[in-house]
């Protein structure tokens, strides 16, 4: 009877040929290289392609206490020693500590790597979140470890064909690293696949035992020899017929959708129905939204659950708005498409990285959140009441005691109302300049497009003419006529509009829809917020005059100018809107200023 071999240890002399550098058949050049050192804002990790939500940071001397540990981000799993405790499993916050080291009994516990198996072939799914993988020394032990976790899907997969060689592996290696080598016949392996897998332990330690006879163990970079290690690992493991269908995938960016969902940007040799079954393996059922880059500046964007809390028309008005390529004002070019899918702009591509892409459909999720959308007017409101504040100090501080010749008491330039509007303007510029610098059309500064908005011209005159809501402290003492032109007609108009057309408006948009040249009339919240906030300009603008006693004495005459002002706000706010620009609320701005002038002029 012949004596045939193991077949798992004819498959481990081909690894073993491999790593001792005999390669006949090419092994290393077919098997893809799926570990890529990333740079991240937390430092630079490992993310393998298979599974891009994994990253594994290696920091030398990273040690972290048990309480601290155990109130650790949800995602977190702790390797060999990072966390100076026992190990632990916290399901409920997705924290997990793989470890044979303090809080247990060496001899009674599994090593690391066994561990991670465990955890792997008992089915934790770690598709559902992103996970951050923490280590401080790539023994082998803690290599293999990451190698589990980051092949957990191809290790779950019960086709898979290297299972066993894989288990004898990690088997050997655990016993090895937590009893010694002394007791490997623990293993319970066969002598001779002892022997086979002893020899690919060898290989894979060697340069570690090198460096660290050398001295120079600690002077390497950990994080490239655990990605040069993982790789060496596939080898060993996998056979070019594993990847046969492998298709590599390029994690751009990612955003959590209130954290049931997820959209990413991904760039890929292939179409968006291609890649989409590819992404639900990888990701599992968390696929929300996918942006297919297809060019430098094109993307296709898919959505995949349709159950999603809105739809891609509302992620296209996002996008509209804050991409430079279409300034939420070109009808031509610009982000649409279906319900189902769509793209960039096709003309001239989008200027958006993936991140803003990503984020921008987050953010078109989230801001139909009310708390999300009061916290942000509440922010708004403290600014404008800081500008309001720098307003009314220049109005009390107007004017210096020596006037030049000719702006005596009287002159409008003289009084202390032009110092506050003067105030609002400079201070409002100054809020506003920082904010709108990378999107100035967000704020209006841009020309006007279209011309329904002029339709709204006669509500603006409207509200001037009823009188009171746009209150000018303007008496005929005040010289002389041209003055009282240029503050009623030009400076008070600009810097009112600035400061609540402009600056308000622009941030409140920021979490919030608005209406757009050719849509459906409709007030939104930017609109409403800004017109909020203008209405109680009658009562900035004479603050002298306001008191308890002179509201509950008269309150209709307070009332009247608040509710004019308020309505004249949402006057002006859909012209804004509907022009995309700031220029158009200040013309009718001047224009209602001019009626109510005239009004009261003839009232005089």
């Amino acid at each position: 009877m012949p004596n045939h071999q193991p077949p798992s240890a004819t498959r481990t002399l081909s690894g073993t040929d491999v790593m001792s550098g005999h390669d006949p058949l090419g092994l290393a050049r077919q098997l893809p290289d799926r570990y890529r050192i990333q740079e991240t804002s937390s430092g630079r990790v490992i993310q393998c392609t298979d599974a891009p939500n994994l990253k594994v940071s290696v920091n030398r001397d990273l040690s972290i206490s048990a309480s601290a540990a155990r109130k650790a981000a949800p995602g977190t799993i702790f390797l060999d020693g990072v966390a100076r405790c026992e190990p632990f499993m916290d399901h409920e916050k997705q924290i997990y500590n793989l470890d044979h080291h303090e809080g247990c009994v060496r001899s009674f516990t599994l090593a690391a790597c066994e561990q991670a198996l465990v955890l792997s072939m008992k089915g934790l799914d770690l598709r559902e979140r992103e996970w951050n993988i923490l280590a401080n020394e790539p023994d082998l032990d803690t290599v293999l470890a990451i190698w589990i976790l980051l092949n957990h899907r191809r290790i779950q997969n019960r086709e898979f064909t290297n299972r066993q060689r894989l288990l004898t592996l990690v088997r050997l290696e655990g016993t090895i690293d937590a009893l010694g080598l002394e007791l490997k016949e623990l293993s319970g392996l066969p002598p001779e696949l002892s022997a086979a897998m002893q020899r690919l332990i060898d290989h894979l330690r060697r340069e570690e035992i090198r460096l660290k006879k050398d001295g120079l163990w600690d002077d390497i970079g950990f994080l490239d020899y655990t990605a040069d290690l993982l790789h060496r690992i596939d080898r060993m493991i996998y056979r070019p017929s594993d990847f046969s269908d492998f298709q590599e995938v390029k994690e751009l960016a990612r955003a959590d959708i209130n954290g049931k969902r997820i959209v990413i940007a991904v760039e890929a040799d292939m179409g968006i129905y291609e890649i989409e079954p590819l992404l639900k393996n990888i990701y599992g059922d968390r696929l929300g939204w996918v942006i297919l880059k297809r060019g430098q500046n094109a993307y296709t964007l898919r959505q995949i659950d349709i159950f999603m809390p809105v739809t891609l028309e509302r992620v296209y008005d996002r996008l509209n708005f804050i991409d430079g390529a279409v300034r939420y004002r070109d009808q031509q070019n610009q982000w649409g498409g279906s319900v189902e899918i769509g793209g960039s702009p096709r003309e001239s591509g989008t200027r958006l990285t993936p991140a803003e892409i990503v984020n921008a459909c987050r953010d078109a999720v989230q801001d139909t959140g009310f708390i999300r959308q009061m916290v942000r007017f509440l922010g708004t409101a403290g600014l404008v009441a800081m500008i309001t504040a720098v307003a009314l100090a220049g109005r009390y501080v107007w004017p210096p005691t020596d006037w030049p010749a000719g702006l005596q008491r009287g002159h409008i330039m003289a009084e202390p109302v032009f110092g506050m509007h003067l105030g609002f303007l400079l201070a409002t510029m100054v809020a506003l300049l920082p904010v709108a610098f990378r999107r100035p059309w967000q704020f209006g500064l841009a020309w006007p497009v279209g011309k329904v908005w002029w339709a709204f011209l006669p509500l603006a005159a409207l509200g001037g003419l009823v009188g009171s809501s746009i209150p000018l402290p303007l008496t005929p003492a005040i010289k002389p006529l041209w003055g009282q032109l240029l503050f009623g007609l030009l400076l008070v108009p600009v810097s009112l509009e600035f400061l609540f057309r402009s600056l308000v408006h622009g941030l409140l948009a920021q979490s919030a829809r608005i209406g757009r040249p050719k849509s459906r009339l409709f007030l939104s919240w930017p609109l409403v917020g800004a017109a909020l906030l203008f209405a109680g300009y009658p009562l900035w603008q004479n603050p002298s005059g306001v008191s308890l006693a002179n509201l509950l004495a008269h309150p209709l005459s307070h009332l009247q100018p608040v509710l004019g002002a308020f309505l004249l706000g949402l006057v002006l706010g859909v012209v804004r809107e509907r022009s995309q620009s700031i220029i158009p609320p200040i013309i009718f701005h001047i224009i209602a200023a001019g009626t109510a002038l005239a009004t009261a002029h003839f009232a005089f």
